[in-house]
């Protein structure tokens, strides 16, 4: 179900009057957790919530649509009113709806924020800070500058999680982020650290096998173009890029072999074909001859790659100092 945008909230309505006067949405009795509906479902709401779309969030949470609706409607019955208006647009938050999102959004947040607490005592004197980036980004740009920032800063560990796709992505359990594509995050606090720059690579071999260096944009267009099979689009692909340096290339450009954009890197080191490479994570590759540039032009967008830090919360101390080294090392 497509969405749209939420509507403004006006006049309480008779429902969320009712709930404040019963004193529901002003505390929580821990004794008496009867009051709550299950953390399931409020988990469940919160993530339709923030798509504004039931199809969306099941694609998330990976079951159909009818289970996310079906959840939302038992929500609904138990706390006696609609948090969602529904029409042919989409779905829209109620007044109650943004009553019980704005809580149930702080209520995760401080959940996530009390656990990576927790986690950290047993730490010791060692502070942590965690990031989340993909696998290409940990493997090629930010393990070969961990050491040099341990060297640095010894009384930091940092602890990398890796994650493919910004659909699934939560940054409840992170204190820095590097999306994996070019999706904005709103309420995101971000600093910019280097440009985003594209260009085809191969193996040498696989150039000189097709024509002298450098290609024309004809030859490379007749090469075996690999690209990545991506469910929803967060990556420049074949055909933007070509339009970039004015060239007409098909929509569907590029033979999806793979949805790792690692194993993509590896399938042009051996010479199945031309991908796309981003310079910080091929720049160490082509300097060390693994692969190379079969043609000149690259394209540079719009958009620099991104560190962000997840809204609603300061930075530690730790997570200021590693924000500060990689912006001035990348």
């Amino acid at each position: 179900m497509a969405a749209t945008a939420g509507a403004t909230v006006g006049r309480l309505s008779p429902c969320v009057k009712e709930q404040y006067s019963h004193g529901t949405m002003k505390r929580i009795d821990i004794h008496d957790s009867a009051d709550l509906p299950s953390m399931q479902g409020l988990a469940t709401f919160a993530i339709v919530a923030g798509h504004a779309s039931f199809s969306s969030a099941a694609e998330e949470l990976e079951v159909g649509q009818p289970a996310i609706s079906h959840a939302i409607r038992q929500l609904e019955r138990r706390l006696g009113c609609a948090l969602f208006e529904r029409d042919h647009r989409g779905i829209r938050l109620t007044d109650a709806g943004r009553i019980l999102a704005d809580g149930v959004g702080a209520g995760l947040t401080r959940i996530h924020q009390a656990v990576r607490d927790v986690q950290h005592m047993q730490d010791g004197a060692t502070e942590v800070v965690t990031i989340s980036v993909s696998t290409a980004t940990a493997a090629s740009w930010l393990m070969p500058r961990l050491a040099a920032f341990k060297a640095d800063h010894p009384e930091i560990d940092v602890r990398c999680v890796t994650t493919d796709s910004d659909r699934n992505f939560d940054t409840g359990g992170v204190d820095l982020f590097v999306p994996v594509g070019r999706a904005r995050w709103p309420g995101c606090q971000r600093w910019a650290l280097m440009a985003e720059t594209v260009y085809p690579v191969c193996s040498a071999g696989y150039a000189d096998s097709i024509a002298p260096r450098p290609w024309s944009m004809e030859v490379l267009l007749g090469a075996e173009l690999l690209t990545l099979q991506e469910r929803h689009r967060t990556r420049m692909r074949w055909s933007e890029w070509f339009r970039a340096v004015g060239t007409t290339a098909p929509d569907g450009a590029g033979s999806g072999i793979t949805n790792d954009y690692t194993v993509m890197l590896h399938a042009a080191m051996e010479g199945h074909g031309v991908g796309l490479g981003w310079h910080h994570l091929v720049v160490d590759l082509l300097d060390r001859g693994l692969l190379v540039r079969p043609v000149l032009e690259s394209v540079t967008t719009d958009e620099p790659m991104w560190l962000n830090a997840p809204a609603g919360r300061a930075l530690t101390s730790a997570a200021t100092v590693l924000r500060d080294w990689l912006v001035a090392h990348a």
